[in-house]
């Protein structure tokens, strides 16, 4: 009976590749506040997911995605925007809940960025709301972050397909700090959804 057991319990460990496609919804959170808007950017890569136990599997993801922020100038003839551009690394605990075609899962891991390029965009009509960072390149390039996601995923004849929502929090400040420096933290924060497809596996 023990044996028996065992059998129906094993499962064979498989890895799989896929693709992301999604959108990042993005600010930055300053001390002191600056009032933003949500800054909307692309972000998308590859996927690798390596499984060898029935609910926990390893994602690791290769992304090119775009941070930044708006911001909220309604009442000021002003208007700043800027988008970072980083390549991202994210290592993940995939969590999963289930045991039909369709499951739930979760994401819990961290995220290394580097940032690849920037694109400003400003108009000062008025210069006492001029800030200290426009026309100042960010000065730090590495991003880490830690990360949680929540969603569905679903098994097919073509393919697993993952649709989540996830957000980040980062612990590097984008600019760096100092007695003449007004803001103390400039660190990205993001939500990002997404579609990943796993078309290329060895189940």
């Amino acid at each position: 009976m023990l044996n028996l057991w065992a059998q129906d319990n094993k499962y064979d460990s498989y890895f799989a590749l896929g693709l992301k496609q999604g959108a990042n919804y993005s600010s930055v959170d300053f001390t002191p506040t600056v009032k933003i808007s949500p800054h909307l950017g692309y972000h998308g890569g590859i996927v690798f997911k390596y499984q060898n136990e029935r609910f926990f599997a390893l994602l690791l993801e290769l992304n090119y995605t775009q941070k930044g922020w708006t911001e909220d100038l309604d009442t000021i003839n002003n208007s700043y925007s800027r988008t970072l551009n980083y390549l991202e690394f994210p290592l993940i605990t995939h969590i999963v809940f289930g045991k039909r075609n369709l499951k739930y899962y979760i994401n819990l891991g961290t995220s290394f960025s580097y940032l690849l390029s920037e694109n400003e965009k400003l108009e000062v009509n008025n210069e006492s709301f001029r800030q200290e960072y426009y026309e100042k390149e960010v000065e730090n390039l590495f991003d880490y972050s830690l990360l949680g996601e929540a969603g569905v995923l679903f098994n097919s004849k073509i393919g697993d397909f993952h649709l989540g929502a996830r957000y980040q929090l980062t612990f590097t400040d984008l600019f760096n700090t100092g007695e003449t420096i007004t803001y103390t933290t400039s660190r990205n924060t993001i939500w990002n959804f997404s579609l990943s497809y796993f078309f290329l596996d060895n189940k």
